[in-house]
């Protein structure tokens, strides 16, 4: 297995737990629309990448990353273009049949399918509704996994309004209420940004409440262990069990990306001190380096700044800045600073999408919260708070 900091991963560097694998597929056998919730950084992009290039049998999973998109019309037209060049509709006769009557919408027509090009005054979603209801399939199920779901959702409300987001959920509610439709199609939602945390603060809750929830935990300790296990089999350097105690230790947050930026810090030192063992002075050592990669943490900051305004953005770097200086806060704080911003009757939604999106918990007390790793806690404090 490869050390990757980056994007993704699937194949063999793709870390599998099987548990996790067969709860998706136990709900995705039971013809549920999904949503799978849980923070950045903890594997959700690389799960849909290891479900597409593991299929079952009589399954088409299409995988589409919809994060630049920033209306519904171009939501639904990326999705057009990507089922017709799936086996699953590109042999249909009905499907052919059906596109010969819309030839002025299309872009071209290759050995890769048909692709519509840009076009305002076209429906997508209902040129999608009838593609999708012209199937010739009598076994195989199509299943479209939309990463990044929830910032097309925030980029439509910023461009174009909340009353366009509004529509937007709608149009894909309607969607997968459509029995026909759904007897042989379902979809997967996800993203880095909490879709329940968006939709509750819009009152919208009705607009998913039909999607069955997967989440994906942090590793657990064996998990953790077994993960360095094989990342550690492509270095020149072994760690002893007290020194992977101590990175689990010094990590807490056991998500994947985390062992992967301490482990690539580990070999770059390796590299330039050809050390003889990792000790806890070098793996404190390593911790330092990787606070210093920013490009590794700036999106928890450009996130909240994107995303939020004015006194919304100012409560929520307030609250993190006092958490990784005093390490908690308690609720009687959290609420005299949403005092302060004139935020009581929203600041537990804005809590609640900090803890969403990973960066903080209330684990040990429902009245205390604290960040989830102090990793992130101290690259806080010194990229943001000081």
């Amino acid at each position: 297995m490869k050390i990757q900091t980056g994007n993704p991963v699937g194949g063999e560097n793709y870390f599998r737990r099987p548990a996790l694998i067969q709860k998706a597929w136990e709900m995705i056998n039971a013809g549920n629309h999904i949503l799978i919730a849980a923070p950045r950084r903890v594997g959700k992009t690389s799960l849909l990448i290891h479900l597409r290039e593991n299929p079952k049998d009589h399954y088409n999973m299409l995988l589409i990353d919809t994060e630049s998109i920033n209306s519904e019309n171009e939501f639904f037209r990326k999705i057009v273009n990507r089922i017709l060049k799936t086996d699953y509709l590109r042999k249909s006769r009905k499907v052919i049949t059906f596109l010969e009557k819309h030839k002025p919408t299309i872009k071209k027509v290759g050995p890769d399918g048909v692709e519509f090009g840009v076009s305002e005054e076209h429906d997508y979603l209902n040129m999608l509704t009838r593609i999708l209801k012209s199937s010739d399939s009598k076994t195989n199920k199509l299943v479209i996994m939309l990463d990044e779901f929830t910032q097309t959702l925030e980029n439509i409300i910023v461009d174009e309004g909340e009353s366009s987001g509004r529509h937007f959920l709608q149009s894909n509610r309607e969607l997968r209420q459509d029995k026909e439709i759904s007897s042989c199609v379902q979809f997967i939602y996800t993203g880095s940004i909490g879709l329940e945390n968006v939709v509750s603060s819009m009152n919208l809750i009705g607009s998913i409440n039909d999607l069955s929830r997967l989440e994906i935990p942090p590793l657990n300790k064996k998990e953790a262990q077994q993960l360095i296990t094989l990342l550690i089999e492509n270095v020149d350097f072994d760690l002893s069990k007290s020194i992977t105690d101590y990175i689990l230790q010094q990590i807490e947050w056991l998500i994947p990306f985390y062992f992967q930026l301490i482990l690539d810090e580990l070999r770059n030192l390796h590299r330039d001190e050809n050390f003889n063992q990792v000790t806890e002075a070098i793996v404190n050592q390593a911790l330092d380096g990787m606070l210093k990669q920013r490009q590794h943490f700036e999106h928890w900051h450009t996130r909240l700044r994107g995303s939020l305004k004015g006194g919304e953005y100012n409560f929520v770097k307030e609250l993190l800045n006092l958490i990784s200086e005093n390490n908690t806060i308690d609720s009687n704080e959290i609420f005299n600073l949403a005092v302060k911003y004139e935020l009581e009757s929203t600041f537990k939604n804005l809590v609640g999408t900090l803890v969403y999106d990973g960066y903080i918990n209330n684990h040990d007390d429902a009245k205390v919260y604290r960040f989830n790793s102090p990793i992130l806690r101290m690259w806080w404090r010194q990229n943001v708070a000081n």
